[in-house]
């Protein structure tokens, strides 16, 4: 199962399935044109008129997408970047990564030299802007920022961490200068399509870190409305629209019942796919009306004291095709401050055991599929 992203085998059943196994193979040219992350909703609005609608008939092969969950290079992991190198942690995964159409991560972390912690939180992280390196060499193109660590440093890390960011060449969502900024979706153009990408998080230490209209923050779903009229304004010039969440429950395998009701209200407004990311262990999927639910993705770098089902990660593969997007994901493991490939009965293990925690949801090889 290693070569997940370059082989695939004949597809079983459901459209799903078929969205997943058919976006296998090698990649042609593809775009990858954007609007910038700095770039208002009004300005994006008035991006010419071939960026501004959707475009799926256009699309000329299926796209491949990587999602990766919380990711932070402080602790453990940073003295190993310092020793090693930032890519030492993502090595093993670099070519899988790469591979994709586009990436993207949760950035679980402030990437700051500030030093006056948000004592609201138990633990402050905080990375090196170096560590970016990393990360954008691994492949991944954007990341998100709506977490409950992003501001562990107040607001004199969030900009920093903006900046660095930006100038590491990653493009990011989640947080901002401002509340617009904050619930802003990235446009990305891939192989014909639009596709658009926003995060917010359902999880803080304070409704301090809200982004405001003058005050920088985090995108917030603690109000569920605002990110609801987001999905709704922004998947009307999109063929599909895709939604990070930061959410849940630390340390629980299963979605509480107000997750599964705000993911069905973002899917109905119009997402295309909702990830999940918060409770540090991979939880199951879901499908509603053909739309997929990731619920966590888990952590999927964090320093050497994640043990048992906190270092197991992995990297969640949307193929987006036809309208439809399917699911799959591919199982590893943090170890010694890395993100590693395990053998075959790993991740045959690990396949099983997500497919247990699903609702509806059949696995087929890697790819999760709706139960017919």
């Amino acid at each position: 199962m290693n070569n997940f992203l370059s082989n695939c085998r004949k597809p079983l059943i459901a459209l799903a399935a078929a969205a997943v196994l058919n976006g296998c193979g090698a990649h042609a040219e593809h775009s990858r044109d954007a609007v910038p992350s700095h770039m208002s909703a009004s300005a994006a609005a008035a991006a010419p008129a071939n960026d501004a609608i959707p475009v799926s008939a256009k699309q000329t092969k299926p796209i491949e997408m990587i999602f990766a969950g919380d990711t932070m290079m402080d602790g453990s992991v940073k003295e190993a970047i310092r020793r090693h190198g930032a890519d030492y942690p993502f090595s093993q995964i670099r070519a899988a990564v790469s591979r994709a159409d586009y990436a993207v991560l949760n950035l679980e972390t402030s990437v700051t030299e500030a030093g006056d912690k948000d004592l609201n939180q138990r633990f402050n992280f905080k990375s090196a802007a170096s560590s970016l390196k990393g990360i954008k060499n691994a492949g991944f193109d954007m990341v998100s920022l709506g977490n409950n660590h992003v501001l562990d440093y107040k607001e004199r890390g969030l900009r920093d961490t903006l900046a660095n960011v930006e100038k590491a060449g990653l493009r990011h969502v989640g947080a901002g200068l401002n509340e617009e900024e904050a619930f802003h979706f990235e446009t990305v153009r891939l192989n014909g399509a639009t596709v658009k990408i926003g995060a917010v998080t359902r999880f803080m230490p304070t409704t301090a870190w809200n982004a405001t209209d003058d005050k920088p923050g985090v995108a917030s779903a603690y109000e569920p409305e605002k990110i609801l009229a987001a999905i709704r304004s922004e998947s009307a010039d999109a063929d599909y629209t895709l939604v990070f969440i930061h959410w849940g429950v630390e340390n629980t395998t299963e979605p509480q019942p107000w997750q599964r009701k705000l993911a069905a209200d973002m899917l109905d407004a119009g997402a295309s796919a909702i990830i999940g990311s918060h409770p540090h262990v991979l939880q199951g999927f879901e499908f509603r009306e053909g739309k997929p639910i990731a619920y966590s993705i888990g952590n999927f770098l964090f320093p050497d004291y994640v043990k048992g089902k906190k270092a197991d990660t992995g990297l969640l593969k949307l193929t987006l095709d036809k309208g439809k997007v399917g699911i799959a994901f591919h199982p590893l493991s943090i170890r010694h401050n890395q993100i590693l490939d395990r053998d075959a009965s790993y991740e045959a293990a690990q396949l099983r055991y997500l497919e247990d925690l699903s609702v509806g949801v059949e696995l087929h090889d890697e790819a999760f599929v709706e139960r017919e």
